[in-house]
């Protein structure tokens, strides 16, 4: 439970564990008479009983506590220190999605003491429209070179994970990789109707598996010890969070993009990503989060 690498699956699996018990096999249940009884906290009253009547009241206080409570038992602590970042333009293209689209890919570097970490950002946008234009922001599980079979997309040279049905064996994507998880990514249908996509491998800001965090975004800010401070550490799902942050902080330098009109999105874990990201970063002007389970999506108290 206390592993941060492992916070993200604790709902799921303390859900599993209550439903089940500690021994014997999982069964889900879909009978509605076998919900046991439960009472949900109340979300208005605050830590005191005070009750919440006012808006800024719900800013200042209620939310607030809300947030430290998914920090300490959830997701852990962000650090709030920003590291020294710069932004560098890789490769960009007019005629992407045949015309369509014009493509971009910024790398975010952060520097931190004495180490440096890369971040890359595939931007679409679309051609034939006025902007500054709304933009989906996701992280992808692949690599963005994933997401869309153009060519010109760099591929990632990070840890990826292995998977026989792509031919990845040694954790390394390759050509061979390009376009694979397109059918996830509609991207022309995004850009026709006047929004742009950018997007993010979730392997950039923290790999995704476990070494200790030594690497990623963790390796810029060590944790301070063992016992409390590293339990409520933040683990991979944090991370992530930050990196959609991170990206914000880029739109926001960017004309292109309309900052104030930014969509973040995610899939599963990754939808648990977006979520905590829009909850900690009001700058996002919406969250679409797809089957992310429990953990503040899902009402983990109703075992149905």
């Amino acid at each position: 439970m206390h592993s941060r690498k492992t916070k993200a699956a604790f709902c799921h699996g303390l859900i599993i564990l209550l439903t089940a018990g500690l021994y014997g096999q999982f069964t889900p249940n879909y009978d509605e008479s076998k919900v046991p009884e439960y009472v949900l906290p109340e979300l208005l009253p605050d830590s005191a009983g005070k009750h919440v009547k006012t808006t800024s009241y719900w800013e200042n206080v209620r939310r607030k506590e809300i947030l430290l409570l998914f920090e300490d038992h959830e997701y852990g602590k962000i650090p709030r220190e920003l590291p020294e970042t710069t932004y560098t333009l890789l490769r960009q293209k007019d005629n992407a999605l045949k015309g369509k689209a014009f493509m971009k890919q910024i790398r975010v570097t952060f520097f931190r003491n004495g180490n440096n970490l890369d971040m890359d950002i595939l931007i679409f946008l679309p051609g034939d429209v006025e902007r500054p234009v709304p933009v989906f922001l996701g992280l992808n599980f692949n690599g963005n070179h994933t997401i869309s079979e153009d060519p010109d997309i760099l591929i990632t040279k990070n840890w990826v994970p292995n998977r026989s049905e792509w031919g990845i064996s040694d954790n390394l994507a390759d050509e061979s990789t390009r376009g694979k998880s397109a059918s996830r990514w509609p991207v022309e249908t995004i850009i026709e109707r006047g929004y742009g996509l950018a997007t993010i491998y979730c392997g950039d800001p923290d790999p995704d598996f476990d070494d200790g965090f030594r690497n990623g975004i963790h390796a810029l800010f060590p944790m301070s010890g063992e016992g409390e401070d590293s339990l409520s550490s933040w683990g991979s799902l944090g991370a992530w969070a930050w990196g959609l942050s991170r990206a914000l902080d880029y739109f926001e330098t960017d004309a292109d993009i309309d900052h104030k009109k930014v969509i973040v999105l995610g899939h599963s874990r990754l939808g648990k990503a977006a979520l905590w990201a829009g909850a900690r970063d009001e700058r996002f002007a919406m969250v679409i989060s797809n089957e992310s389970g429990c953990g503040g999506a899902a009402l983990s108290m109703r075992r149905f």
